[in-house]
């Protein structure tokens, strides 16, 4: 019986290559957070176990370029501040200086 069900299943579902971006990292967060076995998402979703340790190792492989892609994007963003904040200050003390002499004459 659990394998006449488990055809079912399988018959229900789409070819794992088929499947959406979002779907595939849904499982794998599944999976990572490790309230259900991988085997038990795996059967319920039809793929097999190498399947789901290829799209878990996509999706970690893509969150770690994109991490290091950003971190030099967010130091240079920081340098930019820190310059536009000095520039500011700056300027508003030559504001203080002309509104001074406006005042004096």
């Amino acid at each position: 019986m659990p394998t006449a069900r488990l055809r079912s299943r399988r018959t229900k579902t789409m070819p794992a290559n088929e499947w959406p971006a979002d779907r595939k990292i849904g499982l794998v967060l599944e999976g990572l957070r490790g309230q259900r076995t991988v085997a038990e998402l795996c059967r319920e979703a039809g793929i097999s176990t190498t399947r789901y340790d290829q799209w878990r190792q996509e999706f970690l492989d893509t969150a770690r370029t994109s991490i290091a892609n950003t971190l030099p994007h967010h130091h240079a963003l920081n340098e930019r501040i820190r310059q536009l904040e000095a520039e500011n200050i700056h300027l508003q003390a030559q504001v203080r200086i002309f509104r001074d002499l406006a005042v004096a004459d």
